[in-house]
């Protein structure tokens, strides 16, 4: 796990003035950089990394405590909430640090699409896969908007659009997990269920609102998902948001 610098008093020693927002900018940077080295990392250095995210970008966690039979929002939940009261600017210093430590080339690689640890990291990548090896599930992980309608609009894909897989996901889930605007677009259009629920009893909806994807909470909420499902904790997709934008376009979209 990173540990902490000696003081955050003056970042300026990192090369970082808070003053212009830089700090801001070198962190989304250093999230972006990320996708370059997920095969790269192990399940707990991303944990730990994504707990730093949510801290840096969120503040302290409040979310409720999910299920202790599910494991991987258990694992991502505890990353988070162990953090405490932790100032936001610390946890982004400190993932930057971590950032630079796993790739020292950092600073001059090139910019990524953002992205954040969502929970279909921590699992194998789908990436390192060949074609004729890839599921519909890993092209809806991977947002290859192209081969997931390709398949969507073949009989199979019709068939299974609505299937949980082995971690009791459904495709709707893990594209709203990913924050893919694109992907959520063509599963719905494809038939996708948008209140399917997982193995936890939480929706596409829970997923979005718990992971602060904004823009997917609303293509749901268009597309009419329902905000009064509960999961088995009894949590409502608003009681799991961890962001203000998105409570406040829960409670009052219309």
């Amino acid at each position: 796990m990173a540990t902490s610098i000696d003081s955050f008093n003056d970042l300026k020693e990192l090369g970082i003035d808070c003053e212009d927002d830089s700090l801001t900018e070198t962190f989304n940077q250093a999230a972006n950089h990320l996708q370059n080295l997920l095969s790269n990392l192990d399940n707990q250095t991303l944990l730990t990394l994504y707990g730093y995210y949510k801290q840096g970008s969120h503040g302290p966690c409040t979310t409720p405590k999910p299920s202790w039979y599910d494991l991987k929002a258990k694992s991502k939940w505890e990353a988070w909430s162990k953090l405490g009261d932790m100032l936001q600017n610390e946890a982004k210093t400190i993932y930057i640090e971590t950032i630079k430590k796993l790739d020292p080339n950092f600073a001059t690689a090139s910019p990524t699409k953002e992205s954040w640890v969502s929970v279909s990291t921590l699992q194998d990548d789908p990436s390192s896969r060949h074609t004729g090896e890839k599921t519909l599930v890993d092209y809806v992980k991977e947002e290859d908007r192209e081969q997931v309608t390709n398949i969507l609009g073949s009989p199979d894909g019709k068939k299974i659009i609505n299937e949980v897989d082995e971690d009791g996901l459904g495709l709707i889930h893990w594209a709203a997990d990913r924050g893919s605007v694109d992907i959520l677009k063509v599963l719905i259009e494809g038939g996708a269920d948008v209140d399917l629920q997982d193995c936890d009893g939480q929706t596409a909806l829970h997923y979005a609102s718990s992971c602060g994807h904004l823009d997917s909470v609303r293509v749901l909420l268009e597309s009419g998902a329902r905000r009064d499902v509960l999961d088995n904790d009894g949590s409502s997709p608003e009681a799991v948001a961890c962001d203000g934008a998105v409570k406040e376009l829960l409670a009052n979209f219309t």
